[in-house]
């Protein structure tokens, strides 16, 4: 592999990792808010129906009616008259009649005992602290048909605290928020809001959800370190296959030297046949030739076997017809006289991707097979096409000794010899070879013929549809 490309597996696992801590930190944070929204919120339920039932019928707590009726209904048609013409004191005589307002119901609040017996009545958390407060004032303005808010404080303003410890009301926190209303002597809408609450919540929060957090930073650890180890084994394994890739060229070099030269030589002895002995000795260099080239043969498919997996596809499109006719005539010459080759061409010209040396060296190992495991005088073999709609099937029919039933799920691994094949020379790898350069391809073969002497057919399956990447 090149430098770049293990380059690019320490940040490819780094962009990974922050894109999957990133994304267990966003559930984790969903988690918190939902968390955060449904905590507690059976006991506000509970404390809603009881304080409902507590102020029935008045106004904030017993007796807050009264203050409304004596302190602030009175301000109200002057306020409204000063709002509605924009005189220049109409908010400082607003803030004069709240001001007084929520002091006097501050003064008179009897909201700490109301809240104290609701927590005793249901059983609740004795810890839980609340907070009441004024949220806004609001005056119906007749000319214009619509509520206008006359005066206003945030959930965060301590102005508008009207009796209560808690120091921080939410939406997550808030029991409910009222709104009472008069039509006399003007209509008027005065909304507040009760919040009940741990003064530690966010900790309690953080304590149920504990389990989550830790569960998920052992997740991210553990991630890490099979990263870790993972890029650690493929950086050694790369170390292999580079030395592996190393030792097979020297191999290769080593054993073609003298596997060359001894043919060289047996060749020499074969042009020697002049005299008795000189013939004698050529017949030696003829079995020596054939020891040889049978010994090179060996080496080279053993060599293309541990080899295979390094192999890089070449995808080009091709007219498959074409190419297969050109494949043919090579090996109707490199096979002259042991094999007649037969071809039906396809009707059709059909482009299709593939590696051209894949498709050689599987075409070529299907006749090598048709001849080797092949006991008739006249060996033949044939291909033709079928179509099947988008896809093409090859098919290959030779005469020779067939292959077992039994043989047919094995027959294409590794070494693996069939029982028809006797005591033919070979090491197994030739079907093999097909079937792992068809995987390559995309592509599958079937295999039918099972009785001695009848033959062979394969069935190749082809897809016309853009190669994938290696497999």
């Amino acid at each position: 592999m090149k430098s770049t490309g293990k380059n690019i597996y320490p940040w490819a696992f780094g962009t990974s990792f922050l894109i999957l801590t990133g994304l267990i930190g966003f559930l984790i944070f969903n988690t918190y808010k939902l968390e955060d929204k449904n905590y507690q919120i059976g006991q506000l339920n509970r404390i809603q129906n009881a304080y409902g039932a507590v102020i029935m019928d008045d106004k904030i707590f017993p007796g807050g009616d009264a203050i409304f009726q004596t302190t602030l209904v009175p301000c109200l048609p002057k306020w409204y008259e000063k709002k509605i013409n924009k005189s220049a004191d109409a908010d400082q005589y607003g803030n004069h009649c709240m001001n007084g307002f929520l002091d006097q119901m501050r003064r008179q609040q009897s909201l700490d005992s109301i809240f104290r017996r609701i927590v005793h009545q249901q059983g609740l958390d004795t810890t839980l602290v609340y907070l009441f407060h004024f949220d806004k004032l609001e005056i119906y303005n007749a000319r214009d048909r619509a509520w206008t808010t006359f005066y206003a404080l945030a959930a965060d303003d301590r102005a508008g605290l009207i009796s209560g410890k808690l120091k921080r009301g939410t939406n997550n926190n808030r029991v409910f928020q009222l709104s009472v209303s008069d039509k006399n002597p003007i209509p008027y809408r005065f909304t507040y809001s009760l919040y009940v609450d741990y003064e530690n919540r966010d900790w309690r929060l953080v304590q149920r959800m504990m389990p989550v957090f830790l569960l998920s930073l052992a997740c991210i650890v553990v991630i890490v370190l099979l990263s870790y180890r993972t890029y650690r084994n493929w950086i050694n394994q790369r170390k292999l296959s580079d030395l592996k890739t190393s030792f097979l060229n020297h191999m290769r070099h080593e054993f073609n030297t003298p596997l060359t030269t001894i043919l060289i030589s047996a060749h020499s002895l074969i042009d020697r046949e002049t005299g008795k002995d000189d013939k004698e000795v050529a017949q030696l260099g003829r079995i020596v030739e054939r020891q040889a080239k049978r010994l090179k043969a060996y080496f080279e498919q053993v060599m293309g076997s541990v080899a295979l997996q390094e192999q890089e596809a070449t995808i080009v499109s091709v007219s498959i017809d074409r190419l297969t006719q050109q494949i043919l005539k090579e090996l109707h010459l490199r096979y002259r006289g042991e094999i007649e080759i037969q071809y039906e061409p396809l009707a059709a010209d059909v482009e299709m991707s593939l590696d051209e040396d894949y498709y050689f060296s599987i075409l070529d190992n299907l006749v090598s097979n048709a001849i080797k495991f092949n006991d008739n005088s006249k060996k033949t073999i044939q291909f033709s096409w079928e179509q099947q709609g988008h896809h093409y099937n090859l098919k290959i029919v030779d005469n020779g000794v067939g292959i077992a039933a039994a043989d047919q799920e094995a027959i294409f691994t590794a070494f693996y010899r069939g029982k028809l094949s006797g005591n033919k020379p070979g090491l197994g790898l030739g079907l093999y070879y097909v079937k792992s350069y068809l995987d390559r391809l995309g592509w599958t073969i079937h295999v039918t013929g099972g009785k001695s002497g009848s033959g062979t057919i394969f069935y190749i399956y082809m897809s016309n549809v853009a190669f994938n990447g290696k497999r």
